[in-house]
């Protein structure tokens, strides 16, 4: 199986062009709570993107059945991983909820339009 490195190198270069445009004001304008629930966001997006690629990545030679399984299944695992992280996150260590729920939206809908679109060319590659 041939890795694509594209998809993660996309991911990288994102958050790095996102941290170059925001540490500043983030630094002089942000507390430490709010810089802690922007990272925890991130992190969170970026475990959860890198696990869709894994599947799609296992999944592309495997029968439709197991694509299937992989990938839907998946999303269902990675859904209620990151639902349960939040929920840890916000009631037992007290994040800041406007950060990290907006640092945790941004991301996600970032990566995921990332994922939708390699997911898809990687099923136009498909026989």
């Amino acid at each position: 199986m041939k890795t694509n490195w594209g998809f993660p190198k996309r991911v990288f270069l994102t958050l790095t062009l996102i941290t170059a445009i925001g540490i500043y004001p983030l630094i002089y304008y942000g507390s430490p709570d709010i810089i802690k629930g922007i990272i925890a966001g991130c992190v969170i997006s970026v475990i959860n993107v890198f696990f869709g690629y894994v599947a799609i990545e296992y999944a592309f030679d495997k029968s439709n059945k197991t694509f299937m399984k992989a990938v839907l299944g998946g999303m269902g695992i990675r859904l209620v991983a990151t639902l349960t992280a939040v929920l840890v996150l916000i009631e037992v260590f007290e994040y800041h909820i406007m950060s990290f729920v907006s640092s945790l939206l941004i991301f996600y809908f970032i990566f995921l339009l990332y994922e939708l679109v390699y997911f898809n060319k990687k099923l136009s590659m498909r026989k």
